[in-house]
C-alpha cells in the first residue's frame, strides 16, 4: 500500500488533478494507492490536515485488511 499525501503545502490539489500520476504510481509499483482528500488551507488550520493524514495512515495499517490492503509493509 501507497500512502499517498499530494503536495502543495496544504493549499490545493485533489483526486481529480492527481488522478493520472496516482493510477500511472498504481500500476508502476504494483501497489494499491490510497490518496486521501483532506481538508485544505486557508480554511483549515494547522494541524487539522496533517492530523486527517495520520488518521488514515493509522486505519490503513490497522483496518486496511478488511479492503484487501496490506498495512503490513
Amino acid at each position: 500500500v501507497i500512502l499517498y499525501l499530494h503536495g502543495a503545502g496544504w493549499v490545493f490539489g485533489n483526486a481529480h488533478t492527481h488522478d493520472r500520476l496516482v493510477r500511472e504510481l498504481a500500476v508502476g509499483a504494483r501497489a494499491a494507492v490510497v490518496f486521501p482528500e483532506y481538508d485544505l488551507s486557508p480554511e483549515a488550520r494547522y494541524p487539522v490536515a496533517i492530523e486527517q493524514n495520520y488518521t488514515v495512515a493509522r486505519w490503513v495499517a490497522e483496518q486496511g485488511a478488511t479492503k484487501d490492503l496490506d498495512g503490513s509493509r
